[in-house]
């Protein structure tokens, strides 16, 4: 292996909002999205030299971050992207929240499936919309949408928020999913805003993330799609993301916001998103044959006990799992009170069911599958 994902890192004294969390307590942090892993020393040294510049002023977009894009997004995808169609911005949320807010007006609906991502269900309402939430299907090979609910939910909503890979279920929709999504929001006149970030966590080695909006020029007309590398590289504290709108009002409504906001983004971040996009080294194909290592430890615990259930996790690093059969009022809690910190399912509008990131060196993982253990055979 050319990556390291073994070696246990200490983040307790960095300032790490998820190792603050339980700061001097005997607890295993879970819960957010951020990766115990170094950030791939190429993105570093870009970074590095960077700062061989002496002024960190504000900075424009540089062409070869867009040209490097463009590029990433024909040899990964097939899909040719025009440059005008790029808007940078600080983080993909930021483009969740401004598209949510140039599309359509106050008192909207605004749609989206649950369980989903916590801040997702708090845009609407900071827009001054109306959330309209549609429950995925819990099937026996995972987790599906339900198009009937979406095509009734979508009869009168603007927009429709939506992530592939999707947080927290793991899924990763194939081309017939995202078709009929699609097609649903076009003929009610639906503006699809597509969360792309988890794009290159896919751990089902027959899988393909495709974007929806590289499906065709009519989707991607009717799509606000939002990228960034922060989550694939675990470089969230550096952020940058993209928002690739093919049709120009909407591309212009959306700029001007994102200027209003966030006119700038750091020179530091622009660096590492350049050193992304044109990555062509095994950082890819080594963490995910590791995250999918730890992901089948981690599912075998699971399918062994008695009281949790989990889907196959075929994208992102993050396990959705059923606790409902434990004789607890609080799952999230009780495994809290066995040293495991996890996300509580109440926050993605999933009573009952807690989020496990698995996205650790394996020595930690160990113990976390312990602790699983104990946390489940006290009631044996």
């Amino acid at each position: 292996m050319n990556f390291d994902f073994d070696t246990v890192i200490d983040r307790r004294a960095w300032h790490s909002i998820k190792w603050d969390k339980y700061r001097d307590l005997d607890v295993l942090p879970l819960w957010i999205a951020d990766m115990d892993y170094p950030t791939p020393e190429f993105i570093v040294q870009a970074i590095r030299k960077r700062l061989e510049h002496p002024i960190l002023g504000c900075s424009s977009i540089p062409d070869d971050l867009n040209e490097t894009f463009i590029q990433w997004a024909e040899r990964k995808f097939g899909w040719q992207i025009d440059v005008d169609w790029l808007v940078w911005m600080h983080s993909v949320m930021t483009g969740v929240d401004i598209a949510v807010r140039i599309i359509g007006n106050r008192g909207d609906q605004c749609v989206m499936t649950v369980p989903t991502y916590p801040p997702f269900i708090a845009v609407p309402k900071r827009q001054d919309r109306v959330p309209v939430f549609s429950p995925l299907l819990q099937l026996e090979g995972g987790w599906e949408m339900n198009f009937d609910d979406i095509r009734r939910a979508t009869t009168t909503a603007p927009t429709f928020l939506f992530s592939n890979p999707q947080n927290p279920t793991g899924r990763v929709y194939n081309a017939r999913e995202l078709k009929e999504l699609a097609s649903t929001c076009m003929q009610n006149d639906t503006i699809l805003i597509s969360d792309d970030v988890h794009w290159g966590l896919v751990l089902e080695e027959e899988l393909v993330y495709t974007p929806i909006a590289s499906l065709d020029t009519e989707i991607a007309e009717r799509t606000i799609s939002l990228f960034s590398h922060t989550k694939t590289y675990n470089v969230a504290g550096a952020s940058a993301a993209v928002a690739v709108i093919p049709d120009p009002e909407i591309r212009q409504a959306f700029r001007s916001e994102a200027l209003r906001i966030h006119p700038t983004i750091s020179p530091l971040a622009l660096a590492g998103a350049t050193a992304a996009y044109g990555d062509e080294s095994s950082w890819l194909s080594e963490l995910n044959s590791y995250l999918r290592q730890n992901r089948d430890l981690l599912r075998q615990v699971i399918e062994d006990s008695e009281l949790l259930r989990t889907t196959n996790v075929e994208g992102t690093h993050l396990m959705w799992i059923d606790a409902t059969r434990l004789p607890v009022s609080n799952p999230q809690k009780h495994f809290e009170s066995f040293g495991l910190g996890l996300s509580d399912g109440i926050e993605f509008h999933g009573s009952g069911f807690v989020r496990l990131n698995f996205a650790i060196p394996r020595s930690l993982l160990d113990k976390c599958l312990e602790k699983l253990l104990e946390a489940c055979t006290t009631f044996c």
